[in-house]
C-alpha cells in the first residue's frame, strides 16, 4: 500500500459520504482556496489537488491512530498502522512537490465534516468502530483514487502530474484491501 493510496482514500470519502458532507465541503473549500490564490501564480486545479490530498491524508492519518488505539481487530490494526505511514509519507511527497512547484498553502488539519467524522468513530468501539472506520477508509480511498487520477491527467505542474499518475495504483490496492477487511467484518 503506497502514500498515494491513502490520499486516494480520503478523497473517496467526500465522493462516497455525501450525508456526512465532505464532498460538498471540500468542493466549498476549493472555491475559496482557489480564489485565495488568484493572482498568485497558482492555478486551481493545483490548489484544489494540494488542499484534497492534504485533507485526505490528515484525515487518514488521525483516523489510523484512533484505530491503533481502539481497535482490536488484528486485520484492520494492520490497515491503520500501514496507512498511517502511507499516509503520512504522501503528504510528505505533495508537500515537497508542492513547495518546488506550486506554491499552494498545505492544510494542517481537518474540514470541519471530517472533525464531524473523526468525533463519530471516536464515539463507536467494539465491532461498530471496525465497521466504520473500514468503510470510512474505503471512501477516503475512492475520493484519492479520483483526485489523484484527475490530477495525473489534466495537473498543471508536470511534476505533481507525473507522482500523481503513478500513485493511483496503490490507491486500487489500498481500495482492495480495505474491502477485504470490511467483508471480514
Amino acid at each position: 500500500m503506497k502514500n498515494s493510496t491513502c490520499l486516494a482514500g480520503a478523497l473517496a470519502l467526500g465522493l462516497i459520504l455525501p450525508a456526512a458532507g465532505l464532498g460538498a465541503s471540500l468542493v466549498a473549500a476549493s472555491s475559496a482556496n482557489a480564489q485565495q490564490n488568484v493572482g498568485s501564480g497558482q492555478t486551481g486545479g493545483s490548489v484544489a489537488f494540494v488542499r484534497d490530498s492534504g485533507n485526505a491524508g490528515r484525515f487518514e492519518v488521525q483516523s489510523g491512530r484512533l484505530a491503533l488505539e481502539r481497535s482490536q481487530h488484528v486485520g484492520v490494526r494492520g490497515y491503520a498502522g500501514q496507512t498511517v505511514k502511507d499516509a503520512d509519507e504522501m503528504i510528505n511527497r505533495v508537500k515537497s512537490i508542492n513547495n518546488a512547484n506550486v506554491g499552494a498553502s498545505m492544510p494542517d488539519g481537518l474540514n470541519t465534516d471530517q472533525q464531524a467524522q473523526l468525533a463519530q468513530l471516536a464515539s463507536l468501539s467494539g465491532p461498530d468502530f471496525d465497521r466504520e472506520y473500514m468503510r470510512s477508509q474505503i471512501a477516503v480511498g475512492e475520493l484519492l483514487k479520483k483526485t489523484f487520477t484527475d490530477y495525473g491527467a489534466n495537473g498543471e505542474s508536470p511534476t505533481m502530474r507525473v507522482y500523481a499518475a503513478k500513485a493511483v495504483t496503490g490507491y486500487e490496492a489500498q481500495i482492495l484491501q480495505a474491502r477485504t477487511i470490511a467483508g471480514s467484518l
